[in-house]
C-alpha cells in the first residue's frame, strides 16, 4: 500500500471555518484537498491502494482510505466539507479513539510521532519528500512507502527533528507544489510498477549467444543503456564445461519496448543479433 502524510501547519483542527474562503479564513486547506485529490484520484476511478493522512496543526489525525472512501468528489469544497465533517465527529466524540465521520474517513487526536509509529507498526517506511533529497530516480523504494510531506509551508524545525533519521528523497531543485509532487511520484511508481510486469509477461529474445561470460558482457552493456535483460540457459555452464546438445546456449530477453533499441547496440558493439 501507498501512503501519504501532509502536514497541515496552519489548517483548521475544529469546525467552524467557512467552506466560502479555503485559502485564507481556512489556513491553506485548498493546499490539503488538491493534496487529497492527487493522492487518490483517477480518471473516473480511485486508487484503492492508497490511504491518505493528514495532520493539522500536530494534533488532529485525518485518515482517509482508497478502498473504503465514499462521497469523496474532485472539487475542493466538498473535500473540505468532509474534513469539516470530520473534525465535527472528533469534537462530538466521548472517546480518543479514532472515529470514522463517513464512510473511509477516520479521524483522531494525533501527533506526528503518532502517526509515524502507526506507520511503523503497518510495517510502512517513511519518507520524506523535500528538495534537498537524494535523486527519486535512483533511490530503491520499499514495497509499502509512507511519503511525508509539508503543505505550502516549510517543515517546522519540530518536525525536522522527527524526521530526521528518515530518508529523503527530492523530485527535482525546483520547489513544487504539494498535490504536484504526488502526481509525480505515483507517475514514477506506477511505471515502476509496469516495468516489473513487463519483465515477468512481456520479454522477447533480443539475442542468444553460447556461454556465459559473452551473455554476461552483452547484458551488462544492455543495462548501461538502462535496458533490463534476463538471461535464460538450458543448464548452468559451470555444470557442463563443454556444450552438449546446446546445454551452453544462452538467450537475452528483454521488455517489447526495448526491443529495437537492444538490438541496435547489440549489433554496434557485438554482431548483428539471432533472432530465432
Amino acid at each position: 500500500m501507498r501512503r501519504f502524510l501532509i502536514l497541515g501547519h496552519k489548517s483548521p483542527v475544529e469546525p467552524d471555518f467557512t467552506l466560502n474562503d479555503l485559502p485564507g479564513a481556512a489556513g491553506r486547506l485548498d493546499v490539503l484537498c488538491r493534496a487529497i485529490g492527487a493522492t487518490l484520484f483517477l480518471s473516473h476511478d480511485i486508487r484503492r491502494d492508497v490511504e491518505t493522512n493528514l495532520l493539522l496543526q500536530n494534533s488532529v489525525h485525518v485518515r482517509i482510505s482508497g478502498e473504503l472512501v465514499r462521497r469523496l468528489n474532485p472539487d475542493e469544497r466538498s473535500t473540505a466539507a468532509l474534513i469539516k465533517h470530520a473534525l465535527k465527529a472528533l469534537a462530538d466524540a466521548s472517546v480518543d479513539e479514532e472515529v470514522q465521520s463517513t464512510p473511509g474517513i477516520f479521524v483522531a487526536r494525533r501527533s506526528l510521532s503518532d502517526v509515524i509509529n502507526e506507520f511503523l507498526r503497518e510495517h510502512s517506511v517513511p519518507i520524506v519528500l523535500h528538495e534537498e533529497g537524494e535523486p527519486a530516480e535512483t533511490f530503491s523504494f520499499p514495497d509499502n512507502p509512507a511519503f511525508i510531506l509539508s503543505d505550502h509551508m516549510e517543515f517546522a524545525e519540530s518536525d525536522q527533528v522527527q524526521l530526521a533519521d528518515f530518508p529523503r528523497i527530492s523530485l527535482g531543485a525546483q520547489a513544487l507544489h504539494t498535490s504536484q509532487a504526488i502526481t509525480i511520484m505515483h507517475y514514477l511508481l506506477d511505471q515502476r510498477a509496469q516495468d516489473v510486469q513487463d519483465v515477468l509477461s512481456d520479454l522477447v529474445l533480443a539475442h542468444k549467444v553460447w556461454g556465459e561470460p559473452k551473455a554476461q558482457l552483452i547484458k551488462t552493456l544492455l543495462e548501461d543503456f538502462d535496458i533490463p535483460v534476463n538471461m535464460m540457459m538450458h543448464a548452468p555452464p559451470s555444470l557442463y564445461p563443454m556444450a552438449v546438445d546446446g546445454l551452453a546456449e544462452v538467450r537475452l530477453l528483454v521488455r517489447a519496448r526495448d526491443l529495437a533499441k537492444a538490438r541496435r547496440i547489440i549489433t554496434d558493439y557485438f554482431e548483428a543479433p539471432c533472432e530465432q
